[in-house]
This record gives structure tokens, sequence and C-alpha cells, in this order.
């Protein structure tokens, strides 16, 4: 009698076990994408503000112009690998239908627009606001990708 009832236990608690661990990992997973784009955006910020002062990115191999660049329809486009080291940068149908390169395991879509600082009169484009969407899984289409979008302020790096 006690084995049935230590079977009828284990019948229950091992599904209930199982359900927990494969949540557990995808939850583990999820954190560190998060964690990892967070890095990405700051990263990318730094390399464009590099950019515009003239110092080389290997992201940028061409400087984007300040302060408005590509559009939310046709950003641009970086591929990054799984341990957040630049492989290249993307096309327009990379950004659509996902990358076909097999490293890339996030996708960068970035684009600029002209921004007043909003306490100086007169300050014409003085400042660039870049929205940053780092997105995963690269290889995957644009509609199943997890996307953080970061938006930041960048002041010109340069004189007019």
């Amino acid at each position: 009698m006690e084995a049935v009832i230590a079977l009828g236990v284990i019948a229950v608690a091992v599904p209930l076990i199982l359900a927990a661990t494969t949540s557990g990992a995808r939850t583990r997973v999820q954190a560190e994408a998060d964690t990892r784009s967070a890095w990405l955006a700051q990263d990318l910020q730094r390399q464009l503000t590099d950019s515009w002062k003239n110092i080389p990115s290997p992201a940028f191999a061409t400087k984007p112009t300040f302060p408005q660049f590509s559009s939310p329809e046709s950003p641009t486009v970086l591929l990054y690998d799984s341990e957040g080291a630049f492989l290249a940068t993307g096309k327009a149908e990379d950004y659509v239908k996902g990358s076909t390169n097999p490293k890339a395991v996030y996708l960068i879509a970035l684009h600029g627009v002209s921004q007043t600082a909003f306490n100086i009169t007169g300050g014409g484009d003085s400042m660039s606001r870049v929205t940053i969407s780092v997105e995963n899984s690269a290889r995957a289409a644009k509609q199943k990708r997890t996307a953080n979008s970061f938006v930041v302020l960048i002041p010109r790096q340069t004189s007019p």
C-alpha cells in the first residue's frame, strides 16, 4: 500500500519539478539577453560618440552623419555574437527577414534624429536623439525577435 502512495506522490511531483526547471531556464536565458542588451546599447553609444569624434570604431567603419542618420523604417543594422563581439554590418533584408550569419545572436537596429537642447535657444542641431533597438535572435524574422529599445541623447562632438 505504501508503495502505491509513494508512486502516486512521485507521479505528481516529477512533472511539477520538470516544469519549474524549464520555466527557470527560460527566465535565465531572457535575463541574460536583457543584461547583454543593456551592455551592448551602452557600448554602441560609446562607439557612435567616438566615431563622431573621428576615433576609429569597429561598428562604424563609415561615420554616420550627425545628427540625423538612417530612419525607423530603414535603420543601420549591426550584428553581434552571443558574447557581444561585433561581427558585421547587416543589410536591410537582415532587419526584416533575419540574418543568415550563423554566429549572429544579437541584431542592433539604430537611427538618429536631430534634437535641440531644451535649455538652449538657437541651439540648432546640437544633439542627436539615437534610438537603439537590441534584438535577439538575430536569425529570426523581425516579428519573432525579442527587442529591448534604448533612447540616448548624444551631444555634438565636433564644431559644426
